[in-house]
């Protein structure tokens, strides 16, 4: 043990010697920096916790950094000619392979470290929300993931390092093997296979990442790295004995080396087909859970739940949304067993292979790519064609636990308004099904045609209308807001004269003073984050909304007139000194003692901030300010007592924030380290 330990210490002294050492950290850093600054972009907003975010960010390339590492580990030696001198020491090859594994694969973990630490410092002075109640524990197992992947690409490595004589040739055979070859084949294999990811799923190598990272240990995954890279570890050491064979007498040698490596590779091959049959899996939800848990309102419908509730996930397990989906009803179901609601019982049906229980599923109308809630005879099917998130599951589950809503949310047309069934980026088809899942039907109105607005109205929503309203739609609109009613309207920015004077009849009026000083994070858009006590707003306080050029709202003279008909104008969200969603409500104070339904109006000074496109900006509240305030108009006020999720991964930078943080990560610090790891090789090399 010994000498391994020597050899290892003489590995890792000798590679800290080498330029091409300090060039490999300089280019692990800068690389791990902006692939997590991408997935850190695609994952904000959504329930992927940060750690299983930064590991899948490095794995990739993780790879690259062990082929750098070692390729001269044993290509230095046959190149100086230090190899003949080593060969005649008595020392086992399988001993000198072991310690030049240990130097490399130190090394290797030393850099995977000191990312993991520059990055947590540059997201402590960049973006600090990001951390939240982040405890270093969390990344445990996602550290595990990337050193398990390590080993097998050190050892790969190293045994492409014993077959060149060239350290070039060895880094780039390394590559080849470790990152060509099976993305390679992955993306072949997608562009071959009609269903592409369908059919044969994710990424494997990214996969076990994602996996080990979240908590979802598979004692296959693990036990398959494991005897790869002892597999990797043998066929160097066997290439590194097979240097001292050389002439016409050692054939018979070298032809058993090669049997040797071929029935190891045999006997590798059996033993990953029975660990992969007698696999099991186990999570370590306490390590990954972290403090953020699920949002009140999430917390609250889950307590109030009782008896026993299953959920179905019905869709392939090859699909992308897989493993995400059930690491989240995973933690789904032990929250509401930690609150003391229903028992939640999860189980999943591959349509492709659980034909019995997806036969019974289809006739029962679900289909696939679905989640079935089901409570007793009734029943709630989620589709996951446009993702899920935490408060669409609340709200499936509030609907098993509460009386079906009967109201109905009426779109106007007719004004060019954005459509709530355009699929395309300017349409609001992606609201529509979040306002489906709370109980509600949409439909259109026209009030044009339309003599009145039907009974079951639960609001009426005016997404944009660019054209003027006619005085008798007006007049019918008007009409049933005395009667009443709620309104929704967002904003264009060039918005007519007509709506405009409806609104200001109810106490809101649009104002032509521009909007400056607003963070942003595109140059033309406004990020606002400054919300009142309002019961729309509150509970928004700390999340932000993006809003696209938005208009600024006053209140108007109608909000000044004292007696029955008095307005109530509330600011609900501020961009600096100027109002961009405001609240206007009459006969608050009557409708306690008269019975009578106060009429509410919600403006908001935008009316792209639900359209698809925006929506797919996901590190906003935008979806969550636009339900909150349909459950406000509607009635349902409780609805609105939670915020968005507190499990959402949101970084809260701007453009110029994301800017310098990439900048700041991916540039500034890796050439330091560079300049720093460069000096200390050539101080080493000038040593006598």
């Amino acid at each position: 043990m010994s000498r391994v330990l020597t050899i290892c210490r003489r590995t890792a002294g000798l590679a800290c010697s080498l330029y091409s050492t300090a060039l490999a950290f300089g280019l692990f850093f800068a690389a791990g920096a902006l692939s997590f600054a991408f997935s850190l972009e695609m994952a904000e907003g959504s329930q992927t916790p940060l750690a299983v975010a930064w590991t899948s960010a490095v794995a990739p390339v993780l790879p690259v950094l062990a082929a750098l590492l070692a390729m001269d580990a044993w290509s230095e030696e046959r190149r100086s000619g230090r190899i003949d001198a080593l060969l005649t020491v008595a020392v086992r090859e399988r001993v000198f392979t072991a310690g030049k594994f240990l130097g490399i694969y130190s090394l290797t973990m030393a850099a995977t470290l000191g990312l993991l630490v520059s990055t947590l410092a540059m997201l402590y002075f960049f973006a600090p929300a990001t951390l939240g109640n982040q405890h270093l524990v969390s990344f445990a197992p996602g550290l595990f993931a990337l050193a398990l992947q390590g080993a097998l690409w050190c050892a790969l490595s190293l045994a492409a390092s014993a077959m060149c004589r060239h350290a070039a040739a060895a880094a780039l055979a390394s590559i080849a093997l470790t990152v060509a070859l099976p993305r390679g084949l992955w993306f072949a294999l997608m562009e071959w296979a009609p269903q592409g990811r369908m059919a044969f799923g994710e990424m494997p190598l990214d996969a076990h990442a994602y996996d080990l990272a979240s908590g979802v240990v598979s004692t296959s995954t693990v036990l398959s790295y494991v005897i790869l890279a002892c597999f990797a570890l043998f066929c160097s050491s066997k290439a590194t004995a097979s240097l001292r064979l050389a002439g016409r007498g050692a054939r018979a040698l070298r032809a058993s080396t090669a049997l040797t490596i071929a029935l190891a590779a045999a006997l590798a091959l059996s033993l990953l087909a029975l660990v992969q049959r007698v696999s099991t899996t186990f999570e370590l939800e306490f390590l990954v859970r972290g403090d953020n848990g699920f949002s009140a309102r999430t917390r609250n419908i889950l307590a109030d739940s009782r008896g026993e509730i299953s959920i179905t996930a019905f869709l392939s397990r090859k699909d992308a949304r897989f493993r995400p989906l059930v690491h989240f009803l995973r933690t789904l179901a032990g929250e509401s067993e930690a609150v003391g609601g229903a028992r939640l019982s999860v189980r999943y049906v591959d349509p492709r292979w659980d034909i019995g229980p997806a036969e019974r599923l289809v006739r029962a109308g679900a289909r696939e790519d679905s989640l079935i809630f089901e409570r007793g005879r009734r029943r709630a099917i989620l589709p996951l064609a446009g993702g899920f998130d935490e408060r669409m599951c609340a709200s499936a589950l509030l609907r098993l636990a509460t009386r079906a809503q009967r109201g109905v949310v009426y779109w106007t047309t007719g004004h060019g308004e954005c459509q709530y069934t355009a699929y395309e980026p300017w349409g609001m088809s992606e609201i529509a099904r979040n306002i489906s899942h709370c109980g509600y039907r949409n439909m259109p109105v026209d009030f044009a045609s339309a003599s009145s607005i039907p009974d079951d109205c639960a609001l009426v929503i005016i997404a944009g209308a660019k054209s003027d309203l006619s005085r008798a739609e007006t007049a019918r609109l008007d009409a049933y807001l005395r009667k009443g009613g709620r309104l929704l309207v967002l904003l264009a920015p060039a918005e007519t004269a007509g709506l405009a004077s409806m609104l200001s009849a109810w106490g809101i009026k649009t104002s032509n003073t521009p909007l400056a000083g607003a963070r942003t994070l595109t140059g033309t858009d406004a990020i606002i984050g400054d919300f009142s006590e309002h019961p729309v707003a509150a509970p928004l306080e700390g999340s932000q909304i993006v809003l696209e050029k938005p208009l600024v709202l006053r209140p108007s003279a109608a909000a000044d007139i004292a007696g029955a008909d008095r307005v109530e104008y509330s600011e609900l969200a501020r961009a600096g000194e100027a109002c961009v969603a405001a609240a206007a409500e009459r006969g608050a104070g009557t409708g306690d003692d008269l019975a009578l339904r106060p009429t509410r109006i919600i403006a908001v000074g935008d009316a792209a901030f639900v359209m698809n496109g925006q929506l797919k900006i996901r590190g906003n509240a935008n979806r969550d300010f636009f339900l909150n305030a349909v459950a406000y108009l509607a009635g349902t006020d409780a609805i609105t007592e939670a915020g968005t999720e507190a499990g959402r991964l949101v970084t809260g930078m701007d453009r110029a924030e994301k800017v310098r943080f990439v900048v700041a990560s991916a540039i500034v610090l890796p050439g330091a380290l560079f300049a720093l790891l460069a000096a200390a090789a050539a101080a080493k090399r000038r040593r006598p």
